[in-house]
């Protein structure tokens, strides 16, 4: 009787309810949004000064002719440009107020997770900016790809655009003197130049770039994707081109840094809450031109 008298009193969901129930929360932060740094983890990242990177070119040499044992050579002299890239800065503030650093702290490090946060807006915005930065419609971001790589450079897939070929892209990569290591562009475009690639029955190459990863090449070159490409691009009469990419980075085309990816706390004015800022300062340079190329007005047709 007594056994039957405890089962009784068993306690059962139906009865109780959630009231006694602990949630199971995951402790790991999902962000629904997309990581893509491609650029930053492999573009060489230099030390810079002052208020912007400055460098000297030479535009043209001198000619070498024939002549003979007698003759007395023209002295021909160079010319040369100064270009300056400025320092710019991107920049996130966050805050966490105290009560909720409290009420969350059994579940996870909010401020924590906040920086961590901040941090990878701020490599989002650089990687943006590295592809369509515009320094002369925009005083504050530093010029990309598509504003520093000039006309002479550019391969254009018709007067209002055009689709992908095999021709094309081999005529834009032999723009590029050197060796070009980089080739980027978007996620539908790599699709594309992946059916172009079946459909001639082309062998599809992986090559280990830093950090480990393996990517897809093309004629030896790693395939970049990134999301910051817009696929609204204006060629003509048609709105919806965009453009991709290639380049040799290196010692001529390069990120120059005056401060490094920081996080600094603000100074406490509230009980309330804390501040803190993440920054960097620093510019996209091409010193040789020639090192770069741009294929625009592709379409996905």
């Amino acid at each position: 009787m007594n056994d039957l008298e405890e089962l009784k009193k068993a306690l059962n969901v139906a009865g109780v309810g959630a009231i006694l129930q602990q949630p199971q929360i995951d402790r790991v932060l999902a962000e629904i949004i997309e990581r893509n740094n491609p650029l930053r983890q492999n573009l060489p990242r230099r030390p810079g000064s002052g208020s912007a990177y400055i460098h000297n070119a030479r535009t043209a040499r001198g000619s070498a002719a024939f002549v003979d044992d007698t003759d007395e050579p023209t002295e021909q002299e160079g010319t040369y440009v100064q270009k300056s890239f400025t320092y710019k800065t991107i920049l996130q503030r966050g805050k966490v107020t105290r009560r909720l650093q409290k009420q969350g702290k059994t579940l996870l490090d909010i401020e924590a997770e906040e920086i961590e946060s901040a941090l990878q807006s701020v490599r989002d915005k650089e990687e943006q900016a590295l592809i369509v930065g515009d320094g002369s419609t925009n005083p504050k971001e530093f010029s990309g790809l598509r504003k520093l790589i000039p006309a002479g450079q550019q391969i254009s897939a018709g007067a209002n655009g055009g689709p992908l070929t095999l021709k094309l892209l081999d005529e834009a990569i032999d723009k590029v003197i050197g060796n070009p290591n980089m080739l980027l562009m978007t996620k539908a475009m790599h699709r594309k130049l992946n059916s172009l690639l079946q459909a001639q029955q082309r062998f599809t190459e992986t090559v280990e770039v830093k950090g480990g990863f393996r990517l897809q090449a093309y004629q030896g070159i790693p395939i970049f994707r990134t999301i910051w490409q817009p696929a609204n691009e204006v060629q003509g009469t048609a709105n919806d081109t965009q453009s991709l990419y290639i380049f040799e980075s290196g010692p001529e085309v390069f990120i120059s840094v005056l401060t490094e990816l920081t996080m600094e706390r603000l100074a406490k004015k509230s009980s309330q809450g804390n501040e803190f800022d993440v920054f960097e300062d620093e510019t996209l340079v091409i010193k040789n031109e020639l090192k770069a190329a741009r294929l625009k007005g592709l379409n996905l047709v």
